[in-house]
């Protein structure tokens, strides 16, 4: 089996920053604006998750709630539990273009006993937060980021999304396929080409495909290629460049698809995306957290 997450992380990473730890003292609300998820470990105690239009979700035992994109959510503390939680937020490079980020559910519930691999990363987690040793803040950041992959590792290796990218990855042969296409978003695929990589005829492999991951294998691929994009225009490459890498014969070629799918131009999405940057890191500018 190919190493289904490296290349998707090595594109589009993810940063975890700890605002919060220790007893939830008293309802603490998190709003849904910008592009940040959020990720929670109630250590112990119990406490209801609150969304508008949702029942609330009672969490009776030691848990790890996941919200890799924006999300309003309360989380409220049961009268008389010792309520201990760590909390961070998240950010998959690229934001709301992140493909990984969009293939998961707006929220994923995980009791801490049934992500068998996250153990000795958990105990590290409380240890970090529990003490106060130098070196705290980053090494609390850089756990919940290692919590992160073996979160989205357990996520495919059981298979627990049910269409889309990540399951996907977690169909076999299917994955081959995807991690070749990942790998190599400028090569002149064609359907042929990824049946070979999972070792299936072209009409099984573009029936299994829209079965499990719910496009056509054309459609993923743009749907990749624009993604990826979108991701380097962010990151201030020039649009010639971004075109060939992504597997376009000219920037007009990319214009033509990129308008389609976006409404803009390279260019001007570029620009666009880096106005609203600005904007955003000003009024973020001098906000503190405190603990829980």
């Amino acid at each position: 089996m190919p190493d289904r997450l490296s290349n998707l992380l090595e594109r589009f990473s993810v940063s975890a920053h700890v605002d919060r730890t220790g007893t939830l003292k008293g309802a603490a609300s998190f709003d849904g604006d910008g592009e940040s998820g959020r990720l929670h470990v109630l250590r112990a105690g119990s406490a209801q998750a609150l969304h508008a239009g949702w029942s609330p979700l009672k969490l009776a035992r030691p848990s790890l709630l996941f919200y890799p994109r924006p999300f309003a959510h309360r989380l409220q503390p049961d009268a008389g539990a010792a309520t201990n939680l760590i909390s961070a937020e998240l950010r998959f490079d690229g934001g709301s273009v992140s493909p990984l980020a969009a293939a998961l559910p707006p929220l994923l519930v995980l009791p801490l006993e049934a992500v068998t691999e996250a153990g000795a990363t958990l105990e590290l987690l409380a240890g970090e937060a529990d003490a106060r040793r130098c070196g705290r803040r980053i090494a609390l950041d850089r756990l919940c980021e290692l919590l992160l992959v073996q979160v989205l590792r357990h996520v495919i290796d059981r298979a627990l999304v049910n269409s889309g990218m990540l399951a996907g990855l977690a169909d076999a042969r299917l994955a081959r396929a995807l991690v070749a296409l990942h790998d190599e978003p400028g090569r002149d695929w064609r359907l042929e080409d990824l049946a070979h990589q999972a070792g299936m005829s072209r009409a099984r492999f573009a029936a299994r495909f829209r079965q499990v991951v719910g496009i056509a294998p054309g459609e993923y691929m743009t749907r990749w290629r624009i993604s990826l994009a979108q991701h380097l225009l962010q990151q201030g490459r020039p649009v010639k460049e971004v075109a060939a890498e992504v597997g376009y014969t000219s920037p007009a070629a990319l214009g033509r698809v990129f308008a389609t799918r976006t409404g803009a131009t390279p260019r001007a999405w570029a620009h666009s995306r880096a106005r609203s940057a600005e904007a955003a890191h000003d009024g973020a500018a001098g906000m503190t957290h405190d603990e829980a």
